[in-house]
């Protein structure tokens, strides 16, 4: 099925290819459990204080972190191709969520909550649209350049924004720029005990993450935190912390929404599921190339759409896969998706009988882990590789870190997406053309301006475009070869197109053929064309190229052109 509309009858493949859980269970083998239950109660460790951590940076209280938690690894569970993706609440999407709907004006916490699981739903909605389309391709138009600046922006924007809480700071402003400001400003009012507490969990956790990698790290802290603050009651100290959480399974249902709340956060829904579903695919085919299996981007689309349906019903908020998580998952052996099941089902647990302990847990602390989490996104060093292989990917890559911090984080991702359909329209548009030459003594034929001692034919001008040979760029191909042509010192008598580069065409280009073969007439100048492949014959038959160029087939290529032109001229000679 992967995406295909169907009527008729449903068969027993297209159930199985639609859920693939029922493909991989009944072959699950027994030597696997331990290693998925070891990775599940370890990725349990990890998810639970981010989950709660995430939920805060969202703008939501804490339990509803840990219902998303539950839902969302359930539904992707059952409907992903990937053995090892971690997805729950993430930090990029969470900052997105609160900075959008941080301007809005929103009436109560109830209310916000709504619009938050609202924009999970619709996030859900899209995605099945798009896997119904099989639009698993469209990751593909979303260059690495341009999410190495998304990611980047992303994460100083949320480091900006825990330095506050960090400082033991209240009254933060909602804009980037203000909050750096409110820190310079209101630096001197540094609550001591809040900044020790952070910094001491920050420490504490760089410290487990080198001394003993495989650790819980993110639990380890947020447990001795606990203790701390509770047996020091450093909340009468001006330490702010979460308090009660409220016990219990999620009540499942749809939100209550008008068609207006629908019209206010349909922008950031598109904007979650463009972020989102690229950062799937990403970390997916990252772990399935590592242990050599295959992901369906496609039916990816699907498990995205159930998971983020699943997290809104379940009273939580848009998620995304976890890079540092499924890390964790990998490295401590888990072999299918039950060890992030096993992780949701320690969740429940938790939410059951444990939201109690979670009371002293302290916003110093909560902002230390989402600072760990998210520092690896701050990757400096990507971005100078960026600019040391191509420069024009690093302005795109700057210009979409810009939009983030200047315009928003939604913004941003919606620039970014749109820098990388520019980018691919200007390639398409002005792609690269040469001029062709012999290597001196041989039959081989390469570009001149790289080489200069290869030789240019008297008589002859050989021409090629590195592209496709289509609507965005018939006319600026013919320019160019006009005006090279025209800077030939010698008269040509022989014109070869070489369309070895170039796999498609079509009626545009072919309509460009037909004119330069008219104009090159005029100046008795013969065309021919070469190393075309046969998808590209196939429309030039069609159009009736063949019968004003000469023979098109795989044996028409430079040297036999070349070699065909001069035995002429001897004839004539």
């Amino acid at each position: 099925m992967n995406g295909r509309i169907f009527t008729g009858k449903v068969t027993k493949d297209q159930i199985f290819s639609l859920v693939p859980i029922l493909t991989w269970l009944p072959a699950y083998e027994k030597s696997w459990l331990k290693f998925d239950i070891i990775a599940g109660l370890t990725l349990a460790g990890v998810a639970i204080p981010d989950n709660i951590a995430f939920a805060t940076l969202a703008g939501l209280p804490p339990e509803y972190g840990l219902y998303a938690g539950i839902m969302a690894p359930l539904a992707y569970f059952l409907f992903s191709t990937s053995r090892h993706v971690s997805i729950g609440p993430s930090s990029s999407e969470a900052i997105m969520v609160a900075t959008f709907l941080a301007a809005m004006i929103i009436s109560s916490p109830a209310e916000y909550a709504g619009l938050v699981a609202l924009t999970a739903i619709l996030v859900g909605v899209i995605s099945v649209f798009a896997w119904l389309l099989r639009l698993g391709f469209l990751v593909n138009l979303i260059s690495g350049p341009v999410m190495k600046g998304f990611l980047v922006g992303t994460g100083i924007v949320i480091i900006i924004g825990q330095i506050p809480k960090i400082l033991g700071l209240s009254g933060v402003p909602s804009s980037f720029f203000e909050r750096i400001l409110f820190i310079v400003q209101n630096f001197p009012a540094t609550n001591l005990y809040a900044l020790s507490l952070g910094a001491g969990a920050i420490l504490l956790f760089v410290a487990l993450e080198h001394r003993h990698p495989r650790l819980p790290g993110h639990l380890i802290v947020m447990i001795l935190s606990i203790f701390l603050v509770g047996l020091a009651r450093l909340d009468h100290h001006g330490v702010e912390i979460v308090g009660s959480i409220k016990g219990g399974l999620p009540e499942l249902g749809i939100p209550l929404f008008s068609s207006g709340d629908i019209q206010l956060v349909f922008p950031l829904a598109i904007g979650l599921f463009i972020l989102s579903f690229v950062e799937l695919s990403s970390v997916a085919r990252t772990y399935a190339k590592a242990h050599e299996y295959q992901v369906d981007n496609n039916q990816e689309l699907l498990a995205l759409g159930a998971t983020s349906i699943a997290s809104g019903v379940g009273q939580g908020f848009p998620i995304g896969p976890s890079f540092s998580k499924t890390a964790i998952n990998d490295r401590n052996g888990a072999k299918t998706q039950l060890s992030c099941a096993i992780a949701a089902s320690v969740t429940i647990l938790v939410v059951l009988f444990l939201t109690g302990f979670f009371y002293y847990l302290a916003e110093p602390v909560i902002a230390a882990l989402i600072l760990v989490a998210v520092f690896n996104m701050v990757d400096i060093a990507g971005l100078a590789r960026i600019g040391h292989i191509n420069r024009t990917e690093i302005y795109i890559a700057l210009i979409t870190l810009g939009a983030v911090l200047i315009f928003g984080i939604l913004a941003g991702v919606l620039i970014g997406a749109g820098l990388s359909l520019i980018e691919i329209l200007y390639r398409f548009t002005f792609p690269h053309m040469v001029v062709v030459g012999r290597i001196p003594g041989t039959d081989v034929y390469g570009n001149v301006g790289r080489k200069p001692e290869k030789e240019v034919i008297p008589g002859v001008f050989i021409y090629r475009i590195d592209a496709p040979l289509i609507f965005a760029n018939a006319e600026n191909f013919k320019e160019r070869f006009l005006s090279s042509l025209s800077r030939e010192e010698r008269p040509v008598h022989l014109a070869i197109i070489d369309l070895g580069s170039s796999p498609i065409t079509d009626v545009t280009a072919v309509d460009m053929i037909s004119d330069l073969i008219i104009e090159l007439d005029k100046r008795r100048i013969t065309l021919r064309l070469a190393n075309a492949s046969g998808p590209v014959r196939d429309v030039l038959q069609a159009a009736g190229i063949e019968e004003k160029v000469g023979t098109l087939d795989r044996t028409t290529t430079i040297p036999a052109l070349v070699q065909e032109w001069s035995a002429g001229r001897q004839d004539q000679q």
